[in-house]
């Protein structure tokens, strides 16, 4: 490589080369990401250009760069990358030299990765593992920055390091920590540690001689250095964390020799001492109290040291990458220090992971995150979202200035792209969002561009479950991206501040995680921090360090679930009015100091301290007030049963609600003791076996201790007894050491008080997470949740974005497939539908390693008229996998339809489908209607073991959902079923059958008297209330494509690869044709039929085949015109044929009872007796339908939609 004198000043980075059997432009272009080329030059450094070849068409934006590397200087491609970054859409730069076939990838898009392949640095395992990921860039050029495997490694090495630190920690009183308390501080302190690993990577902390002038040095050898010269590593980096980086003491720290380690002051929070609370319950300062004995530093440091850092994605060289085992980024870090932070929640107070075997030590570290419901999101999915979410944003702001005037006259409103009222096949399949169409549009106009960026610096965008800042990070990515397209000019490390400070908030019930997330929005920002690390160079005359922006107010520790949403629930009672002001009016002045600190240049801590004091004592006076109004439907108070350990805490427990609605309980899990029973008795308990009660105590603080005493002297083990008291919430179970209530408008009242709430929420809310008891009453009521049905945390997420955006705000969320049409998601579902416009629905599939559940992610915007959204359709490159995430578009779908069928719709529906679906639609009855229940239910549960036992009898069974056919069964048992009498007497009504749906086609059976009865999975559809002829016309109609159209497309979205039991909440939409008495006994008569043609076609060794073909075309037909609207003047006269056949309608239902008796409802039954009369009237019938043009219905465009789907 050259030096910087002597390289070209118009570099020209074309393709010129052949280059047949490497990864240059060819490669590229067999890969199909440069189908349409063009060519642009752009100055990169002060009188350097290059001319390259790019590509923006496609859902991969490019741009390729060729030339040899020993030409230039070293990093030139990342000046290049840099200045593109700022200026263009471009994603993705591919650098190729062509002399010695080395690759240089940089991906701008999400954060900043890198991808090096040099053979003459890499070889062996390395070089393999890299061409194999070339390999893969055909497919999806993102498998080159894929880093799981350096993840995976990393992960289990840092877990057998934690682990160590924690055992090694003590306090120097002699107190003990819980194991968790143990786990989270080493956590804390390895935290740190990588933090100051970035920091000096970065060159931020760098090491000076005596006369103050830098000596930069490579990392790892720094860090061999500080942990071989000081014998106490952790009192080193308390010294730096708590008395440099967190103060402005200049003084240097002794490095080696006549060296010095020079530490700016950067303040941020994460560098002040944390409290630790004891197991005895006391708080011990982690600065003052905290020693490690025994721990090995070298070997954590030497782990540190086997990886490439890069702060930015950008920095690195060819040797960097061919000496380690991979690189970090804080990306990585972030999914690994999320894995820990959720595997430590699985891990009680009193376990070490040591103490855990090797299969549950290694579910842990596999999985590690299902008990709290929370699973990393891939970027991929990330991206999605958060660009379509914050375009939704964007578009809301400009909306309200459209209104009063305020947006720039240049700007023509009909050049704003909103999905969901516009349908561009060309934006969705390339992958833009609104942000690439306006920017296309207005690129040269600094008036448009200037206004743009300042509606998004008013965006404020919350994750309620934060994590370690995945979303948080996507957000500010994509922010940072639009912004440096406005603003080409401006900072990158002015616009990053800005970002952090004023768009990006979060809570997450674990502190730990959202220290992390704090944590990477910090380094986010100092890899945009310029630092001059000249060797030679005075240290003091560099350009100051500016001191990173405290984010505590942004980032929140709580529980997301729990608390006040609005003003008006705080202020809503005029006995919460305190010396003459309202909450509100102190959650306003409290919210202008908060956003006066954030903005001070150099806030004092002294003020944070008095903030930090303001929002306790306005977080208890809430607490009491959220207690006060916990209660149910019927007004009854909602009561904790509270778990106490020690004679203090139940002290407390027991004056914190009125005596009057409190008990004591002690439970002991054996049995209780006769002694103590009769202890208990004597003072007041009534005793059962297991537990014994004390209503309405009035104890003294010395009777409690007597009791515990007591106790504890009989019971040698603490696990054999428990005592609890049953009381009303109270303030005091909301602290913050306990089920720490979030109160949104305290956490961020400049939001909620003058905003109204949030402009977009978006999250991967916890599913399936495990409840406290202490939890559970209060998510458990409809006072607090009007969204019962899944009793899952992810609904209570859901409902809770809702109160937590404005009124037009905007919700992005990923959440289980189920939410789409499970009848235990209805009421979310539900109001999803009535109160938000979907815009984006995205079917992930399985989007998460080691999950297997499919997952769906969707962009929602409350208010508007859902009816007139149109949403964009898009799924997984590959649903089966949990790495080809990439979003492809499919196309449209109406909300309409889905507020019709009251389903979350996940597959397009074409123009020519949704004429269909409008034409099934516009029939007002559906199967719903025409029930003579409220709902369907299943039918009769017999074990298999059971089944096998049944003795021969006169109850009529279907025993397997294949025995039905379509107008036919294959078999049914005669049992007796005397001890599911009742059972069997509930369902013998006339009624259909409704077969599970596994595959394409829905499959109806008849019973209209009553007569059999189906196992479980057949859905039970009673009719007690319809003629025959409508049981039968209903019938047929359920087993007519049409109505497998219906539920494929506006009920299971085209998922029945699986079965699906048919239960009311997929089977009542099903449209009915509502039709005349004429056509209803024309089209009875020819299921009766047909039912009877096919069953004697099965059951004997009559080839009635082609007869049968031709009725059924005929039944098709009519109900296809029927279903679909056309025909009517030929479906009436074809059905005036059929009554006038021989027999008649009359004849032919008497048939059809008779035969159906002696074949279905008769042990050793007659049907033979009917076969003649059956054919007769087949034939009979075939001569009538045979005269009919059937083909003009059954091949209508209408109907060949149909059949495509099916």
């Amino acid at each position: 490589m050259t030096d910087a004198a002597d390289y070209p000043t118009t570099l020209d980075a074309t393709p010129t080369h052949r280059t047949d059997g490497g990864y240059g432009y060819e490669y590229l272009v067999d890969a199909a990401y440069f189908e349409e080329p063009t060519s642009d030059t752009v100055t990169y450094d002060p009188g350097h250009d290059v001319t390259y070849q790019f590509s923006i068409e496609g859902s991969v934006r490019i741009a390729y760069f060729e030339f040899p590397m020993s030409a230039v200087p070293r990093d030139t491609p990342k000046k290049i990358t840099q200045e593109l970054k700022r200026r263009t859409r471009l994603q993705y730069f591919w650098f190729f030299d062509p002399e010695t076939n080395r690759v240089q990838v940089f991906r701008a898009s999400r954060g900043n990765f890198q991808f090096i392949y040099n053979p003459d640095h890499h070889t062996s395992t390395t070089a393999e593992s890299k061409r194999d990921k070339l390999r893969q860039v055909p497919d999806d050029i993102n498998a080159l920055f894929d880093y799981k495997d350096v993840v995976d490694r990393f992960y289990r090495e840092l877990w057998d390091h934690r682990s160590d630190l924690a055992s090694s920690l003590r306090t120097k009183s002699g107190h003990t920590l819980s194991k968790r308390e143990e786990l989270l501080s080493a956590q804390r302190i390895i935290d740190r540690l990588v933090f100051l690993y970035f920091l000096v990577e970065r060159g931020v902390v760098v090491p000076v001689n005596d006369s103050k002038e830098m000596v930069p040095g490579k990392t790892d050898r720094v860090f061999d250095t500080l942990v071989g010269e000081h014998d106490d590593f952790w009192a080193l980096l308390r010294t730096i964390f708590f008395d440099r980086l967190n103060s402005k003491t200049t003084d240097d720290i002794k490095f080696t020799g006549s060296y010095w380690l020079h530490v700016p002051y950067l303040n941020g929070g994460l560098f002040q001492p944390e409290d630790l609370e004891t197991t005895a319950g006391e708080l011990v300062s982690e600065d003052e109290e905290l020693v490690v004995e025994d721990f090995d530093w070298e070997a954590l440091v030497s782990e540190l040291n086997e990886y490439n850092w890069l702060l930015d994605g950008l920095e690195g060289t060819d040797e960097d990458e061919a000496d380690t085992v991979g690189n970090l980024t804080p990306a990585v870090l972030g999914y690994i220090y999320e894995k820990f932070v959720i595997s430590v929640s699985k891990v009680g107070d009193d376990v070490r992971l040591s103490d855990l075997d090797a299969s549950e030590r290694n579910d842990l570290l596999s999985e590690g995150n299902s008990e709290v419901g929370a699973y990393y999101t891939g970027e991929d999915i990330t991206d999605f979202k958060a660009r379509r979410a914050l375009w939704e944003g964007l578009l809301e702001k400009f909306d309200e200035d459209l209104g009063s005037g305020a947006v720039p006259n240049e700007l023509n409103v009909t050049d704003l792209y909103r999905p969901g009222n516009e349908q561009s096949g060309r934006i969705e399949s390339d992958q833009k969002d609104g942000f690439d169409v306006l920017y296309e549009e207005y690129k040269t106009s600094e008036e448009v561009l200037e206004y743009v960026d300042s509606k998004l610096t008013e965006l404020k965008v919350c994750d309620p479950a934060v994590g370690s800042g995945s979303f948080a990070l996507a957000v500010a990515n994509t922010l940072f991206e639009w912004r440096s397209m406005c603003r080409p000019d401006t900072d990158e490390y002015v616009l990053r501040r800005q970002i952090i400070a004023q768009n990006i908030f979060g809570v997450d019930i674990l502190e730990g995680a959202t220290e992390i997330c704090k944590l990477r929005l910090w380094l986010w920002l100092i890899s945009a921090t310029p630092v001059d690390t000249t060797e030679g160079a005075p240290v003091d005359e560099r350009d100051e360090i500016p001191p990173l922006p405290d984010i505590t107010f942004n980032i929140r520790t709580g529980n997301s679930l729990l608390g006040f949403t609005d003003t008006a629930a705080v202020t809503g009672k005029e006995q919460y009015t305190l010396d003459s002001l309202t909450m509100k009016d102190r959650l306003r002045t409290y919210g202008r100091d908060v956003g006066d600190y954030r903005e001070s240049a150099d806030p004092e801590k002294q003020t944070k301290r008095e903030l930090e004091r303001r929002h306790d004592e306005l977080k208890s006076e809430l607490d009491e007030w959220y207690a006060g109004a916990q209660s149910d439907s019927n007004n009854n108070r909602l009561t904790i049963a509270d778990h106490v350990d020690d004679v203090g805490s139940a002290w407390d427990s027991l004056n914190a609600a009125p005596q009057s609605s409190t008990t004591l309980s002690v439970k002991i899990p054996d049995g209780i003791p006769d002694s103590i029973d009769e202890y208990l008795v004597q003072n007041g308990f009534t005793t059962y076996k297991y537990k014994a009660r004390l209503d309405s105590p009035t104890l003294e603080k010395d009777d409690v201790e007597k009791i515990f005493d007591h106790l504890r002297q009989h019971f040698s083990d603490p696990e054999d007894w428990s005592v609890l008291v049953e009381r009303e919430y109270a303030g005091q179970d909301f602290r913050d050491d306990k089920l720490d209530a979030c109160h949104w408008p305290l956490e961020f009242p400049q939001v909620f008080v003058d905003n109204g709430g949030f402009d977009v929420v978006i999250s991967n809310p916890p599913y399936g997470a495990s409840l406290s008891p202490e939890e559970e009453p209060l998510l458990k009521t409809e006072t607090n949740y009007e969204c019962q049905g899944t009793n899952d945390s992810c609904e209570w997420f859901y409902e809770r974005a809702l109160d937590l955006v404005h009124d037009r705000g905007v919700i992005s969320y990923i959440v289980s497939k189920s939410i789409a049409f499970y009848s235990s998601w209805s009421d979310i579902r539900g109001r999803l539908l009535e109160e938000t416009e979907f815009k984006h629905i995205f079917d992930v599939g399985l989007g998460f390693v080691g999950v297997n559940l499919e997952t769906i992610a969707m962009v929602n915007t409350l208010g508007g008229d859902g009816r007139r959204s149109t949403p964009t359709v898009h799924r997984s490159k590959d649903l089966r996998s949990t790495t080809a995430n990439q979003p492809v578009h499919l196309g449209w779908v109406d909300q309409a339809f889905m507020m019709d069928s009251k389903t979350i719709i996940f597959r397009p529906v074409t123009d020519d489908q949704s004429d269909v679906l409008e034409r099934l639609l516009s029939h007002g009855r559906r199967l719903g209607d025409v029930m003579s229940t409220d709902d369907t239910t299943r039918q009769l549960y017999i074990p298999d073991s059971t089944k096998k036992n049944l003795d021969d009898g006169d109850d009529h069974y279907i025993n397997k959902n294949p025995w039905v056919q379509e107008f036919y069964l294959e078999d049914i048992w005669h049992k007796d079923l005397g001890d599911y009498r009742d059972s069997v007497d509930e369902y013998a009504v006339p009624r259909v059958m409704l077969k599970v749906l596994r595959g394409t086609r829905l499959r109806a059976w008849v019973d209209p008297e009553g007569e059999v009865v189906g196992t479980e999975k057949l859905v039970n559809v009673p009719l007690e209330e319809s003629s025959p002829e409508e049981i039968a016309f209903v019938y047929a109609a359920l087993n007519h494509p049409c109505a497998s159209f219906y539920l494929q497309k506006a009920i299971f979205s085209e998922t029945t690869e699986t079965a699906r039991v048919m239960d009311g909440q997929y089977s009542k939409p099903i449209p009915i044709p509502d039709v005349s008495e004429a056509v209803e006994t024309a089209v009875a008569h020819l299921a009766w039929t047909l039912t009877m043609a096919r069953q004697l076609d099965h059951d004997s060794n009559r080839d009635l085949t082609d007869d049968v073909d031709t009725i059924h075309s005929g039944l098709d037909a009519i109900l296809g015109a029927l279903y679909v609207g056309t025909s009517s003047e030929t479906v009436d006269r074809w059905c005036d044929t059929v009554e006038t056949t021989d027999p008649d309608t009359e004849r032919v239902h008497e048939l059809f009872g008779a035969f159906y008796t002696e074949r279905f409802a008769t042990r050793n039954g007659r049907p033979d007796q009917y076969w003649n009369e059956i054919q007769s009237l087949v034939e009979e019938t075939v001569e009538t339908v045979s005269q009919w043009d059937t083909d003009e219905i059954t091949t209508s465009r209408e109907m060949d939609v149909v059949e495509a789907v099916l």
